[in-house]
């Protein structure tokens, strides 16, 4: 028998790795996001915007208890209080200039990605006034 260098493995063996090997192919494809409105993606997205740049001001339920910002009224998206009439067009103003306290985010975030945080803030704020329990639905 003459060596090759490389070790033999039986029939059984050799079909049983083609299988795994066509199960972990398969098993790393990549999964499709599931299927919403443009609006339901836009608020998704926000929600990650706002949970990795705005949270830390603004809390992650955006009532704006945080040590950073507790004592800033205007800190609080869920009171209904607003430095401006809180529409839509109001917040994408705040958020892309500003306003002392809070930092300008235009130039550090896309224009997208601004009109998604707005998206998330109009819905965050909305949610406010639902009874309990339906602030976990989009």
């Amino acid at each position: 028998m003459r060596e090759t260098g490389y070790a033999r493995l039986p029939r059984v063996r050799r079909a049983g790795l083609a299988a795994l090997l066509l199960l972990a192919g398969a098993a790393c494809r990549q999964q499709l996001l599931p299927e919403g409105t443009r609006a339901e993606r836009d608020v998704a997205a926000g929600r990650r915007i706002f949970e990795r740049k705005c949270a830390s001001c603004h809390n992650s339920n955006g009532d704006g208890k945080t040590v950073v910002a507790g004592h800033f009224p205007n800190a609080n998206l869920v009171d209904g209080v607003w430095r401006s009439d809180g529409s839509p067009a109001a917040i994408e103003s705040q958020i892309r200039r500003g306003h002392d306290p809070m930092p300008k985010f235009e130039g550090k975030l896309t224009d997208e990605e601004i009109r998604q945080t707005v998206a998330y803030v109009v819905v965050l704020s909305n949610r406010a006034g639902e009874p309990a329990g339906a602030a976990g639905k989009p």
